[in-house]
């Protein structure tokens, strides 16, 4: 498993959207979560060598700012996964914001950008082998007004923590509106299913949710 504290990125160096000027205090939190995202709040006034109830508010106000996200999840790197990049052509601007909902909601993407060409989005997806991310790409080219630019490998990240969800749902609907039991990329072992569904077949898992029908 992995934690992380996050810093979001500022408007200049020292002032973020919200009006909130990082100081010395604000950084030393933020290296600390950085290094070690479990430690606790006694741990972070023994670092930064401040009260503990100043660190506390120092704290919930970078968390209630937006400023630092503080996440569990499962950590690519240790569990072999893999990453892919895939550059997506898109047509017309009504596809795009519908498009782009659609990836958020999809487990399997862990980041989208913008980007300026004729692959006009640029995402990032995981897969547990590369049968699975294969899989995952090949389903983006079956939506309409999409088109497949490039692909580029990633493969397993060498240095990098990059975390997901574990996702203890059984649902029978994926959040993009498919159901694994009718893809024949699913049936034919090519791909191992939707994690927020009940016919994911979690490597992870002693008992897979795809036995429980």
């Amino acid at each position: 498993m992995g934690t992380k504290a996050l810093l979001r990125p500022l408007t200049s160096w020292k002032k973020n959207l919200m009006g909130h000027e990082l100081d010395r205090l604000d950084l030393e939190i933020i290296h600390e979560l950085h290094k070690e995202g479990r430690i606790s709040l006694i741990g972070l006034a023994e670092k930064t060598g401040v009260p503990r109830q100043t660190v506390t508010n120092r704290l919930r106000q970078l968390i209630d700012e937006g400023l630092v996200l503080i996440k569990g999840g499962l950590d690519i790197r240790k569990l072999g996964y893999k990453i892919s990049e895939v550059g997506l052509e898109i047509r017309g601007e009504q596809a795009r914001r519908e498009i782009e909902r659609y990836l958020k909601d999809c487990p399997r993407v862990l980041n989208i950008f913008r980007t300026p060409g004729k692959a006009n989005f640029h995402i990032r997806v995981w897969g547990e082998e590369d049968r699975t991310i294969n899989s995952t790409i090949e389903s983006f080219g079956d939506i309409q007004n999409v088109d497949i630019i490039y692909t580029n490998y990633l493969g397993t990240p060498t240095f990098g923590d990059i975390i997901i969800d574990a996702h203890p749902k059984d649902l029978v609907k994926a959040p993009c509106g498919m159901v694994c039991e009718d893809c024949t990329r699913y049936h034919n072992d090519l791909c191992t299913g939707c994690p927020t569904t009940k016919y994911y077949k979690n490597p992870l898992s002693s008992e897979s949710r795809a036995t429980r029908r």
